[in-house]
């Protein structure tokens, strides 16, 4: 993946938006994977070391909401679409 850098030192946002959402994609496939810990820390993307361990816990938290709110979304629209249309077969 190259080079993700630290704390102190963290891989800028790339300004172009597409290049931004490949980006974010390949980081999140190895978070995913178990084969990376790559915050964005605000700054820039940085693999967490030992010492950060209130940026991977915000992360956490950030991305916990963020999946639960997307699972509340989901569920609401399908039961609307049940109400409006019936259940699916």
């Amino acid at each position: 993946m190259g080079h993700i850098g630290d704390r102190e030192h963290p891989l800028k946002r790339p300004k172009d938006p597409s290049l931004d959402r490949v980006l974010r994609g390949l980081i999140s496939e190895r978070n995913a994977a178990g084969e990376d810990i790559i915050v964005n820390n605000g700054e820039g993307y940085y693999r967490a070391g030992p010492d950060d361990r209130p940026a991977v816990f915000e992360y956490w938290v950030k991305e916990t909401h963020r999946a639960k709110e997307i699972k509340k979304k989901v569920d609401t629209m399908m039961a609307t679409y049940t109400a409006i249309y019936g259940g699916y077969e």
